[in-house]
């Protein structure tokens, strides 16, 4: 029996793409890391694996210098101006075992019968996520008979706005395949995990999410099916049912009753004036914070006071205007790449469909982002990785450019 062979690595990720987003988001880095080192012997092994990845890199040296490039130069930057190295190397370390994982997807794991299973085992670990927290709400509702908490029950997250935001991922992807395959088992599987979704997102209470959800139907109606449209009605009316909308809704845009959003970005940027073009580190922001806070008890009733709510904000204080020009580069980079991918002729037909919905996914992030800071946490880190190295992989394999 061969231990290091390419079945044997392709288990291996079918089982991280299920098992991640149950592992506590500490030691989320160690599947990445894990697979990496499994990949590493894997090559060792196998010499012939190794060229054909340098052939590949060859013919492909734009999509894969450059991400590559964009990635080291800005832990670099990152690393050299840190006000706290320790923890801006955990940020890299955190980050560069995702890479890993996409860099397995795209080289080595992108063999059409390969490529589906993926995809379901990522839709499995977040329907598990779901299932799980739909568990949860029925247990302290019916079985203790007391109104369910959201802060204190997050599913396997560490708080309700990371799960809310993680549900968002695959709500989309999960009903343009439903839509599209026939009645079938499979599609049924789909409408799980879009349903389950929906309800986790709601059941957090997260506005920002739930409204989220309005705008992804909105622009998957146009990119894709209009009968995502009649969704809305019933969506919105449940909407304005919903007690947290009804009494905070006035408050959406506001961070505290003595200071709104604009006002609050304004004060962080001019505090930290001085770093602004190379940032104070990666991963720093929870000294940033609360440096920041002191002193100032307008402030004090924030829910999370280390978070500046508002991802572009976040990336400016760590990684300044530098790393700000860098990631905005490898994201559109990547968007535009979805795109491609969908107007191909050579792509299989259910995963053009499936990554309709991921660009709306990822659209629908962007404005999470603009509203909160949660977009840095591992396991969102890792569930993009992963749908970017599968969507990487097949392109690859099919010859499918500009991806």
């Amino acid at each position: 029996m061969e231990y290091f062979g390419r079945n044997q690595l392709f288990k291996m990720m079918l089982l991280a793409l299920v098992i991640y987003p149950m592992v506590p988001a500490a030691y989320t880095p160690w599947i990445g890391f894990s697979l990496g080192l499994f990949f590493l012997l894997y090559l060792m092994m196998h010499p012939d694996a190794y060229e054909k990845i340098r052939r590949g890199r060859r013919h492909n040296k734009l999509a894969y210098g450059l991400s590559s490039a964009l990635f080291i130069l800005w832990s670099l930057v990152s690393f050299v101006y840190s006000v706290d190295r320790m923890k801006t190397l955990e940020g890299i370390l955190m980050y560069s075992s995702a890479f890993v994982l996409f860099f397995i997807l795209k080289y080595e794991l992108h063999r059409p019968n390969q490529v589906l299973p993926l995809v379901r085992a990522y839709f499995l670990g977040t329907f598990m996520v779901g299932l799980y927290y739909g568990g949860q709400v029925l247990y302290e509702e019916i079985v203790q008979g007391i109104s369910f908490d959201p802060l204190t029950h997050t599913s396997f997250f560490d708080h309700g706005p990371v799960l809310a935001y993680f549900m968002l991922l695959p709500l989309f992807p999960a009903l343009a395949l439903y839509i599209f395959k026939e009645k079938t088992k499979e599609s049924r599987f789909y409408f799980l995990v879009a349903s389950v979704s929906v309800i986790s997102i709601f059941m957090t209470g997260s506005r920002i999410a739930i409204i989220g959800i309005f705008i992804g139907l909105a622009l998957l109606s146009l990119l894709y099916s209009l009968k995502f449209l009649l969704a809305l009605l019933p969506a919105g009316i449940f909407m304005v049912l919903i007690p947290i909308f009804s009494h905070r809704h006035r408050s959406f845009f506001a961070i505290s009753e003595g200071m709104g959003r604009i006002s609050f970005y304004l004060e962080i940027i001019k505090a930290h004036w001085s770093s602004i073009f190379f940032g104070r580190g990666f991963f720093t922001m929870d000294g940033t914070m609360t440096k920041f806070l002191v002193d100032r008890p307008e402030l004090l009733n924030l829910g999370q006071v280390n978070r500046p709510y508002n991802t572009g904000l976040q990336v400016l204080l760590e990684l300044g205007l530098v790393g700000l020009f860098i990631g905005g580069l490898i994201l559109f980079f990547k968007m535009k790449g979805i795109l491609n991918y969908t107007k191909s002729y050579k792509a299989q037909a259910n995963l053009k469909v499936m990554y309709v919905g991921v660009f709306v996914s990822m659209v629908v992030l962007l404005y999470v982002g603009a509203m909160d800071s949660y977009m840095m946490d591992p396991k969102l880190l890792y569930a993009i990785a992963a749908l970017m190295g599968i969507l990487h992989g097949d392109a690859k394999w099919k010859g499918i450019g500009k991806v």
